[in-house]
């Protein structure tokens, strides 16, 4: 179904079935032969968040770039099944401001840096807690008017499927979840009204605008932003006369003589990623380059861990994919025909085709240890015990389980067929198996536990051997100047030297 098909469908809904009905036609346009349509009892089943005793989202957190943890809480399969047919019906009634960056088609972070560019100041605001600021009677209220026009008891379902219930102490809320299809898009509908009334605050101080999910900013060639001025005041008003709430600790004024960025981009007379983008792409392929992929995936490894999210820390990660995503996103804002872009795409082509057996060689004999436990905490976590089968046909098998969770433990190559013995007849944890741990570990491309004796802390020596060579190379790049500039950007914000501490 195309966007005005979908308009007319949504127009001419009665009744919860016809909302079904075109819930279906979607999801059918979308998955062909391999949909199953959806029940009126299924919706109905997940459209209520007061009920406790249905299970309708998972909640998990991911590191944030600036530190603390951000809560996510993805839809279980059946319901998220649902959502996804629903976030198609509402990006194709609503059409956003101009103004409006985030969750939209055809429009990124780019695109909001771009209206911005050449500005002498840089003013930018953020929204805290925003999804779960939005309630579920502002979602409900907003369906009912243009263009959803939804019935009431309609508008009560969608907003029903759409939000989470939220404790916080004793009192309980029904918000918009961080990790539905469907969220996205309701705030930028929720917003509609701050975003005019933001639009029009800016042009009566001629100012520029834009919005990027919680991210606010307005720029400007003259200064109008005293904390106590009537720009500011106007703008802290409108925020919370919308029911939001600004976060002191992201509100951030850039001046001329400082960089001025814009979701991540530096803003000047072009939208541009950061020096600091550039130069840990630059080293990433130089540490592989020179000294091999696994130097350059524990040198990534240890600069980010912080930031990691658990799957990355448990399953490993394709350092080339990493390198390779980082390049699209350069080529994304600089554009495929920059030279800087060029070259490291260069540099990553004939490191990745020269040394792709390197890779998977790599891969099959590089074991990182994730949580190293002994006997007794491995069997408590797992609540198992470890079988040990000495029969040379199952290969001196250490095994945990029982039927489809049955699990098999890889020995190291320390172990043999007499020392299996030992621990086989080692009952209660304190003969041989003391000698002995257990190793939750990740070769990057799977994970596993292996069966190990206690390790030797593995020192690394991709430190400093190659910093020199940086050094020249960026020195030859950007020229004494802008090198000046640079180590007066790097006094002022000492943590963007963390690169240069963990290589």
């Amino acid at each position: 179904m195309n966007r005005q098909e979908i308009q007319q469908a949504v127009a001419a809904i009665k009744s919860t079935e016809d909302f079904v009905l075109l819930l279906n036609k979607v999801k059918r346009e979308a998955l062909g032969g391999k949909a199953y349509d959806f029940k009126l009892k299924q919706i109905t089943y997940y459209c209520d968040p007061k009920r406790e005793n249905v299970e309708r989202y998972r909640h998990f957190t991911i590191p944030k770039k600036g530190g603390g943890e951000r809560q996510i809480s993805a839809p279980v399969p059946p319901l998220k099944s649902i959502l996804f047919s629903l976030n198609t019906i509402l990006q194709a009634i609503y059409e956003p401001s101009s103004h409006v960056m985030g969750f939209v088609q055809g429009r990124s972070v780019v695109d909001n840096a771009k209206m911005h560019i050449g500005q002498a100041y840089v003013y930018n605001i953020d929204l805290k807690d925003f999804f779960p600021s939005i309630d579920k009677s502002r979602v409900w209220k907003r369906l009912t008017l243009p263009p959803m026009n939804l019935s009431s008891d309609l508008a009560h379902l969608v907003a029903g499927l759409c939000t989470m219930r939220l404790e916080e102490g004793e009192s309980v809320r029904y918000v918009l979840p961080q990790g539905a299809p469907t969220s996205p898009v309701i705030t930028n509908m929720i917003c509609d009204n701050l975003d005019r009334q933001l639009l029009k605050l800016a042009k009566r101080f001629g100012l520029r605008y834009s919005r990027y999910a919680d991210d606010i900013t307005f720029s400007s060639m003259h200064y109008v932003y005293n904390e106590n001025g009537a720009f500011v005041k106007a703008l802290r008003r409108i925020i919370e006369k919308q029911r939001f709430t600004i976060n002191p600790r992201k509100t951030r004024l850039q001046q001329p003589n400082q960089r001025r960025e814009v979701t991540g981009l530096v803003v000047s007379d072009k939208v541009n990623v950061t020096r600091q983008y550039t130069r840990e792409l630059k080293t990433l392929l130089h540490i592989w380059q020179t000294y091999g992929y696994m130097d350059a995936r524990e040198s990534y490894r240890r600069a980010r861990i912080k930031s990691m999210t658990v799957f990355d820390k448990k399953e490993g990660f394709d350092l080339a994919a990493v390198v390779s995503g980082k390049l699209l996103y350069m080529k994304m804002v600089k554009g495929e025909d920059d030279p800087v872009y060029r070259r490291l795409y260069k540099q990553y082509r004939d490191v990745y085709v020269n040394k792709q057996g390197e890779i998977y060689e790599a891969q099959a004999t590089y074991i990182e240890y994730i949580q190293t436990m002994t006997k007794a905490e491995f069997e408590e976590k797992m609540q198992t015990r470890i079988s040990i089968n000495l029969d040379k046909s199952l290969n001196w098998a250490a095994t945990y389980g029982e039927g489809e969770s049955r699990g098999r433990l890889r020995l190291s190559s320390k172990i043999t067929k007499e020392v299996l013995a030992e621990l086989a007849a080692d009952t209660t944890g304190e003969g041989a198996w003391s000698k002995y741990y257990i190793s939750l570990c990740n070769n990057g491309a799977s994970q596993f536990y292996m069966v190990h004796r206690p390790l030797v802390p593995k020192q690394y020596t991709t430190a400093v051997r190659f910093l020199m060579d940086e050094l020249q190379a960026e020195l030859e790049e950007i020229g004494i100047d802008n090198l000046l500039e640079e180590l007066d950007d790097l006094k002022a914000n000492p943590e963007k030297l963390n690169v240069v501490k963990t290589l």
